[in-house]
């Protein structure tokens, strides 16, 4: 693919909410101003075409207007996702702030490279880079979303959508995506009626009001400062990190260099607070409303024959606490994670419960979905399964050694089962 010739952008449309569409301000809630910095969010959708006569032609005078045109249609409802996240002077934390004439980027490309490789389990990193769009990020600005559409001739095509953490979390940028691909599959009988007379079911509207989300003892604040002080003092820059092993290793320098007494383990993953908050938050609320929580251990406590079971029962330990307060430890989670960066750091990316896998644009479910911004986090990505047989696609990024030496390790405990 890094042949002039294998790949090709062939238009990079500025796609707005329809007209008539209200300047909006959001504020960030604690939720969102904890990954004000972190790398945008990836993802690979692959589809294979339906038929095997669809053609070029087909794609460009059919798939193209289609998804272009229910777009918009999206875009009704989703209308901040054109926006930019922004933090001005006269503002205590950073704002999503829309205005009439922001536009959502949807590139139009085609590729030459090999289709079923990039869609298959085993792939290099590098060979899809060019599938993936980028937001427009500098120190007083980040756009939000970005979208791209790639043509692979006579075999399928790839959505390609990048999405900055701190506007919207995996179920948000979820539902986004199953909204555009509902609207787009029940797009071609109405073509002609005027742009409300496609109704949404309920679990497909938005909700974004900020209000609902309570901060009685200063999260937000707490937060806001952190970020403030990140590398200089009243740092209110936009600059995302580019992968978190840069971070890493920025903290590995600031520590103490000492031996450690034990060889420790962090392991990251978020749960939804949707449901947990007092008082609980709609489903369909859009933004972030997760919150990571953090498992450390003994590395030695993780080998042998009884790993498995002392991990499982350290997640437990945390989960539990969350019973009596899901918002107790958050005040202090910026700085719990601090304190894990300077070790081995593993988080999980995505969630069985997107059911990525049934968002069909109308041309047929995912052969298959990437998390492909894990090999910048590095995060392992979890999926329902492709086969809709109730089981779990996990995706990892490693360079070709870790990733031999990790398959040669895996299949010979599975053949130990």
């Amino acid at each position: 693919m890094s042949s002039s010739t294998s790949f090709k952008v062939h238009h990079v449309y500025s796609v707005a909410p329809p007209d008539g569409t209200t300047a909006t301000t959001l504020p960030l809630t604690f939720f969102d101003v904890l990954w004000l910095r972190f790398p945008p969010v990836e993802r690979l959708f692959f589809y294979e075409f339906p038929n095997p006569t669809t053609t070029t032609t087909s794609f460009f005078d059919v798939v193209v207007p289609n998804l272009k045109h229910s777009l918009q249609l999206t875009l009704q409802h989703f209308f901040p996702l054109a926006g930019n996240i922004t933090w001005p002077l006269e503002s205590s934390e950073p704002i999503i702030n829309y205005v009439p004439g922001d536009t959502v980027p949807f590139t139009v490309a085609e590729s030459e490279a090999d289709f079923n490789r990039l869609s298959s389990n085993l792939c290099e990193v590098g060979d899809r880079e060019n599938l993936i769009p980028s937001l427009n990020i500098s120190h007083e600005r980040a756009s939000i979303l970005a979208l791209q559409l790639t043509l692979f001739p006579n075999l399928g095509f790839c959505i390609g959508i990048t999405t900055h953490h701190a506007a919207m979390d995996g179920k948000s940028s979820t539902m986004f995506l199953k909204t555009w691909a509902y609207i787009c599959s029940k797009l071609e009988p109405l073509t002609k009626l005027p742009l409300p007379s496609l109704s949404l079911r309920e679990d497909l509207i938005p909700f974004f009001e900020r209000s609902v989300v309570n901060d009685p003892i200063g999260i937000t604040e707490t937060y806001v400062d952190s970020w403030l002080n990140n590398e200089g003092p009243n740092n209110r820059g936009l600059k995302v990190w580019d992968t978190i092993n840069n971070e890493v290793k920025k903290e590995q320098v600031k520590v103490k260099v000492e031996k450690p007494k034990t060889d420790n383990v962090a392991y990251i993953f978020s749960v939804d607070c949707r449901s947990r908050l007092d008082p609980p938050l709609l489903p369909t609320y859009f933004g972030n409303c997760v919150l990571p929580q953090l498992v450390i251990t003994e590395t030695n406590k993780l080998l042998g024959n009884d790993g498995f079971i002392n991990a499982l029962e350290r997640v437990v330990d945390v989960l539990s606490k969350i019973e009596d307060g899901m918002l107790n430890e958050a005040k202090n989670w910026i700085t719990k994670v601090q304190s894990a960066l300077g070790g081995r750091l593993f988080s999980t990316a995505g969630s069985p419960r997107f059911e990525v896998y049934g968002i069909d644009f109308g041309w047929g479910r995912p052969k298959k979905v990437d998390v492909s911004s894990i090999d910048k986090t590095g995060a392992f990505s979890l999926s329902e399964s492709k086969k809709n047989d109730g089981g779990v696609e996990i995706g990892l990024a490693l360079n070709k050694g870790e990733m031999e030496a990790f398959a040669a390790l895996f299949y010979q405990e599975i053949e130990s089962f």
